[in-house]
């Protein structure tokens, strides 16, 4: 697999202080019908989503500042079998505080956020010690993962501005660390799929354009020799591995040209499927497939 550098983002902890002020600024805004409003989350109202934040922030303590987690997976499950275990877990939690006031959950949100700051201030993010579902089975830098965590509450405070009625925040300072990691769910699912006309050399570039303006490309590798290859004709036969370069290789495999807003959206599963038909998309349809259908989240894509 193709590893995450050891240096990422920097200054993550202090953008998650960021994110949570913001966060914070507008929950106290809110009229006391806003609560109930419906969200991009299935059955959670914007009340029930700031219960699943809680949820979040109580379980990344436990985690990554004492060491304890309480609800492990269990083992052996495969990818959609996860999915539904996480999922029921999330229910299970946001049913449970729904005895949580709105002034109650702002408060504790209020409580949580600096000690989560504080958590990953402490850790090392260099240390190839972490584990992000969506970009790999293998160890990643801590960076990765506490980009992971900051997403997860840039991204739900995104949904809460829709179920307002009012536009995303696109601000660069938190929006672009945040993409910065999800991209690492491309060589992944990249890598996992069986592309037999990619050759080593061949690229696939992906523009985001607007507030966050960046252009990646990912260039198809021979995969490393230790690498254990699939059976022939099963997915992923074709072993390739693709890395993230300055500058694309002598083809192009396939292109995505998105905007910031189509960006986030598509790899966190909230970008409706009208949509996701009007993208941008050229090149080999195997490859432009998989780049439809990554996503930077545990969940099948919509």
């Amino acid at each position: 697999m193709t590893a995450p550098p050891a240096t990422g983002p920097r200054g993550l902890p202090d953008l998650f202080v960021t994110e949570r002020d913001r966060l914070l600024d507008l929950l106290r805004g809110l009229a006391p019908g806003d609560w109930q409003l419906p969200t991009p989350c299935p059955g959670w109202s914007v009340l029930a989503l700031c219960h699943h934040l809680v949820g979040d922030d109580v379980s990344v303590l436990s985690w990554h500042r004492d060491g304890y987690r309480g609800t492990p997976a269990p083992d052996g499950l495969a990818e959609p079998e996860f999915v539904a275990w996480l999922d029921q877990l999330q229910i299970e939690w946001v049913h449970a505080a729904r005895r949580l006031s709105p002034r109650l959950t702002i408060e504790l949100l209020a409580w949580t956020g600096p000690r989560i700051a504080e958590a990953f201030r402490l850790q090392d993010p260099t240390a190839r010690t972490a584990h992000v579902s969506w970009a790999g089975p293998d160890p990643v830098p801590v960076w990765l993962d506490q980009v992971r965590e900051l997403s997860e509450y840039w991204i739900h405070r995104q949904q809460i501005l829709e179920a307002l009625g009012r536009p995303p925040d696109l601000r660069a300072d938190v929006l672009a660390p945040v993409l910065d990691g999800l991209r690492w769910a491309y060589p992944y699912r990249l890598e996992a799929a069986d592309l037999p006309s990619v050759t080593p050399g061949d690229t696939v570039t992906i523009a985001v354009t607007g507030p966050v303006a960046v252009t990646w490309h990912l260039v198809a590798e021979p995969a490393a020799p230790d690498e254990p290859a699939a059976p022939a004709g099963t997915a992923g036969a074709h072993r390739l591995a693709w890395a993230f370069r300055p500058e694309p290789g002598p083809r192009q495999a396939a292109a995505l040209s998105m905007t910031t807003d189509e960006a986030w959206r598509l790899l966190s599963n909230n970008l409706p499927a009208a949509r996701q038909a009007a993208l941008r998309l050229s090149g080999e349809p195997a490859v432009t497939d998989v780049l439809r259908r990554t996503r930077a989240i545990i969940g099948t894509p919509q």
